[in-house]
């Protein structure tokens, strides 16, 4: 009987072609010029298939022939390389970034166009995908409780703009090394807050012992 890590292992090659292969998983920051283009590590990854393991929780329903997408704290626009080398044709995507170097690698490595600016301040347009992949993972207040109210802002925000569907993922706190800098929460917390305020909520503990994804449904909007 294979493993459960013999098990991630081929799961992972049939979902990315070898993509543990992929040569920019080896790039070092300091000799290689391409590092910051190419390499999944700027942008929070162990490798490549770990990146599409999350993404490919984030856009579980999907269907990008006739959806619109906003990614929020897109980075290099790396979830919209996922879907056109998955052969989805994209209606749509808009990708908000608060760095502009990182704005400024998504448009070269994508020719696409992408915002920079924060996105508690600035204005965007709805979207019927609105997703976040690594945006709650830095602690962005003084203390826990600031940070769980921010993230229930943010939500709310993100909820507000999409049209069917909202996505992101967060750090657990269970089993795992409490690293400075990082926000963790508990995945029955935030479920048992979610249901009670949006209702159609999906939490998937599925693939990483670190990492867990939401998805929030707007089902019931026009009714």
């Amino acid at each position: 009987m294979d493993s459960i890590n013999d098990v991630k292992k081929k799961l992972v090659n049939l979902m990315t072609n070898q993509i543990d292969d992929n040569k920019f998983d080896l790039l070092d920051p300091v000799h290689d010029p391409d590092y910051m283009l190419n390499s999944p590590t700027v942008v929070g990854y162990t490798t490549t298939a770990e990146q599409q393991f999350i993404f490919q929780n984030l856009l579980i329903g999907f269907v990008s022939s006739n959806n619109t997408i906003l990614d929020i704290g897109c980075g290099r626009a790396d979830l919209y390389g996922f879907l056109k080398q998955n052969n989805k044709s994209i209606m749509s995507y808009q990708g908000l970034d608060h760095n502009p170097i990182m704005s400024d690698l998504a448009k070269e490595k994508y020719n696409i166009n992408i915002q920079t600016g924060a996105f508690e301040t600035i204005e965007l347009e709805t979207a019927d995908w609105v997703v976040a992949s690594g945006f709650f993972t830095p602690r962005r207040c003084e203390s826990e409780d600031e940070d769980l109210k921010k993230l229930f802002n943010d939500i709310e925000k993100m909820y507000t703009i999409a049209n069917k569907c909202i996505s992101f993922n967060l750090l657990s706190p269970i089993g795992n090394k409490i690293i400075d800098g990082f926000f963790y929460i508990h995945p029955g917390l935030v479920m048992d807050m979610l249901i009670e305020k949006y209702k159609y909520i999906t939490v998937r503990n599925n693939y990483s012992n670190d990492v867990y994804t939401v998805t929030i449904y707007k089902y019931n909007k026009n009714k």
